[in-house]
């Protein structure tokens, strides 16, 4: 429990980090986040000065975050993905980690067209259905239970995700295979794999299995 607690900290760090790089985050801007959860993420986006909105459809994950954090510029509320109740027009950035997987994701990534404003940005990660462990367990009835994934739960494909950006509006668009961390990888591993990571991460074929796609693009 402890080594998946640090690689889940070490992981959401580094998301962190590749979203300030694709996004280049300006202080006076407006971020959705959806599926914010407890805010274990959010949490995370309170150094860049931005103006944060953190959504989630439980009103007890909500009602944790804000116990949690409590930064003056973040604002949590109740809201779903797939029809949020925001002006067209209106954010910078939408962004969330693991969370289209959990919903209609056409629908999703339509509304966060919809509520960016021009030229605005979406940063998501998310579970790689061709990767061989997430795959085995979507699918194995046993395991999927024993890997304790929720009844809605799937997992995304990389040129699927690409076809449902274009259909949706976006003009720039980049999917690509991330992260070839094991979740049971012990702590004192963590930055070995993921160096070695990187280069499979860009090696053909080898990348389409990594645990994590990371979705990128521009209204």
């Amino acid at each position: 429990q402890e080594e998946t607690s640090s690689l889940k900290r070490y992981a959401n760090g580094n998301k962190l980090e590749l979203m300030k790089s694709m996004c280049r985050i300006k202080e006076d801007e407006r971020i959705l986040e959806i599926g914010c959860g407890d805010g274990e993420f959010t949490k995370r986006l309170i150094n860049s000065k931005a103006k944060i909105v953190a959504t989630d459809v439980t009103n007890k994950l909500l009602i944790r975050g804000k116990k949690n954090i409590g930064a003056g510029n973040i604002k949590f509320l109740k809201e779903d993905a797939e029809n949020l109740n925001f002006k067209s027009n209106s954010f910078d950035i939408v962004c969330g980690v693991s969370i289209l997987h959990h919903v209609d994701t056409k629908k999703a990534l339509e509304e966060a067209y919809r509520v960016l404003k021009p030229g605005g940005q979406i940063f998501f990660t998310e579970p790689n259905l061709l990767n061989p462990n997430i795959f085995l367990g979507l699918h194995i009835p046993g395991l999927r239970e024993r890997m304790e994934f929720s009844d809605d739960e799937t997992a995304l494909i990389r040129w699927q995700v690409e076809g449902m950006l274009k259909s949706s509006g976006f003009k720039k668009i980049a999917v690509r295979n991330y992260d070839f961390l094991h979740p049971l990888t012990p702590k004192v591993l963590i930055k070995t794999i993921e160096v070695f990571g990187r280069i499979l991460e860009k090696t053909p074929l080898v990348k389409e299995i990594s645990g994590s796609l990371l979705i990128w693009a521009r209204k």
